[in-house]
């Protein structure tokens, strides 16, 4: 019986160790299955990554579930775009730019053999010192009485800017002339303006009909530039240019008149200084009054200047004696025009500066006011037609005794 008990006891001791090596079967609690949940899907997603194919342009780095790495993405780097870098122009030893005229503007009307001095501003815009060895050269055109070659007045640093004048003659000739010039270096070598020194600077003007072939003794038009041109700002140059606010004159080939039409007699546009009252003036040169000369010249506004309100004024000067006034005319844009005939008898003998004076009634706006030929002209009176009287014959009736 006793052993009988001892073989019971033996096999339920090793029921009992069995028992404690065979895993321990949990239900699981809610925390625990959304625990187990999340991981195989986390798991399922890895899988999923590692087996995918990568998506153009770039890789997916794939994770293990032994180590658990976010998913990284590589984003492809822009490729920059390198543009063709432009080659720098080397800048010459002798190159000069253009910068103004100073004097006698392109198409200036001078008098035939009038002497005038032409300026022109030019800048060094190369590497080298103009020296005085440097000069301007007559390149073509009419040389209009100068030198081939006129030397520099100074040294030109680079950047710097200088005057050069060159004194010339206008041709004899009625017409429109052009000298083209460059500058010469020191060893004789030719350049321009610009970088690459291919383009001239140049004299442009334009030659009056001499005085006499229109019929008249005196032309201001054609004679413009023999006046000294002035106003309240001082001297004015010859010609002008429109819109300068010291005052201006132009000359007009083919003027267009206040009442629209266009003349084919040149005129003078005169504008006053830009302020209350302003005035412009040209004093011409001496000119000896002959009997029998007049005055003539058609006043009014340029077409369009419907603010035009001036005084038109004919003063003059003898010798050295004060200015007088020889006649006046008012003027508005009102479509019409005032034609001069005025006798300068009183004058006969006598040396007479004229003077071409516009004044501004007032406010200055638009005060465009045109000399249209006013010129001298000599008119010899007409001859008195002499009435020669025939006697009558009268007939009579002898009487008879």
């Amino acid at each position: 019986m006793y052993r009988k008990l001892f073989i019971w006891i033996i096999l339920i001791t090793a029921l009992v160790l069995s028992a404690c090596n065979m895993p321990l079967m949990r239900t699981p609690t809610p925390a625990n299955l959304a625990g187990t949940l999340a991981a195989q899907t986390l798991q399922a997603m890895l899988t999923q990554a590692a087996t995918a194919t990568p998506p153009p342009g770039g890789l997916i780095a794939t994770a293990t579930p032994q180590s658990l790495q976010p998913t990284s993405t590589t984003i492809p780097t822009s490729t920059a775009v390198v543009l063709p870098s432009k080659t720098p122009v080397p800048v010459p030893c002798d190159a000069a730019a253009f910068v103004s005229d100073i004097t006698i503007p392109d198409g200036t009307l001078l008098s035939a053999n009038q002497r005038f001095t032409k300026t022109w501003r030019l800048k060094n815009i190369g590497t080298c010192t103009w020296t005085r060895e440097y000069g301007v050269a007559f390149i073509d055109g009419n040389a209009m009485g100068a030198p081939a070659v006129v030397y520099l007045p100074a040294s030109v640093a680079p950047g710097e800017t200088v005057d050069i004048s060159l004194e010339l003659t206008a041709p004899s000739t009625p017409g429109s002339y052009r000298g083209n010039w460059k500058l010469r270096n020191a060893r004789g070598v030719i350049f321009g303006t610009g970088l690459t020194g291919e383009f001239p600077f140049y004299v442009d003007i334009r030659v009056a009909v001499p005085t006499g072939n229109d019929g008249s003794s005196y032309n201001f038009v054609y004679n413009v530039c023999q006046a000294e041109w002035s106003s309240g700002a001082g001297s004015l140059p010859c010609t002008g240019k429109d819109g300068d606010s010291r005052g201006f004159v132009l000359y007009q080939d083919k003027p267009r008149l206040e009442n629209g039409n266009v003349d084919n007699e040149p005129a003078l546009l005169t504008q006053p200084q830009a302020i209350t009252d302003g005035v412009i003036r040209g004093k011409y040169p001496a000119y000896t009054v002959k009997a029998n000369d007049r005055f003539r010249a058609i006043l009014g506004c340029e077409y369009n200047a419907q603010n035009c309100n001036v005084r038109f004024q004919l003063d003059y000067q003898v010798d050295n004696g004060p200015i007088q006034t020889l006649g006046y005319w008012d003027e508005k844009y009102e479509g019409g025009f005032t034609n001069v005939n005025l006798d300068l008898s009183p004058l006969v003998g006598k040396s007479v500066r004229f003077i071409l004076t516009v004044l501004a009634n007032g406010s200055p706006t638009g005060d465009r006011a045109q000399w249209l030929m006013p010129r001298i002209l000599n008119v010899p009176p007409t001859p008195t037609p002499t009435i020669t009287l025939t006697p009558t014959l009268t007939a009579t009736t002898p009487a008879y005794p």
